[in-house]
């Protein structure tokens, strides 16, 4: 695996290293769901007010560019598709910018990934509330 962000969070976590904060796994579910365990929960089965599924909040058109599993309710399964996603997105943030994100940004691209790709991806220049929330967010990973 590539030594990205995501890599070595990823790393990190399944290497199982403590942190002062968490890992991004825990991180993105708890923030997204309030997923608070990594065993199956009510979180897994929320549904958000766009249709999105899992505990990670994945819209159901970008779920199936990744799996034919429809297994939403799935902690693994979900992670699985999740760290895909982030992997691409941070590929096009890397080519594009020439660096790895840090939290903040890394939220930008999971959660608002066309406006943060049309701000040239500086948050500077996202909306105020993307902005607010993905600084948030960065506050809980274990990577700053």
């Amino acid at each position: 695996m590539k030594r990205t962000i995501v890599g070595l969070m990823l790393l990190g976590w399944l290497g199982g290293q403590t942190c002062p904060a968490m890992p991004l796994r825990q991180s993105l579910a708890m923030f997204e769901t309030g997923a608070t365990s990594w065993r199956k929960g009510p979180a897994d089965y929320v549904r958000g007010g766009s249709g999105e599924v899992s505990r990670f909040q994945i819209m159901p058109d970008v779920w199936r560019r990744y799996t034919k599993s429809r297994e939403y309710d799935n902690p693994e399964v979900a992670w699985n598709v999740a760290q895909r996603i982030l992997a691409d997105r941070t590929a096009d943030f890397r080519r594009a910018t020439g660096r790895e994100p840090n939290g903040l940004e890394l939220y930008l691209l999971w959660n608002k990934p066309g406006h943060f790709a049309a701000a040239s991806y500086q948050a500077a220049r996202v909306k105020t509330d993307y902005h607010s929330r993905a600084r948030r967010f960065a506050n809980l990973l274990a990577l700053r």
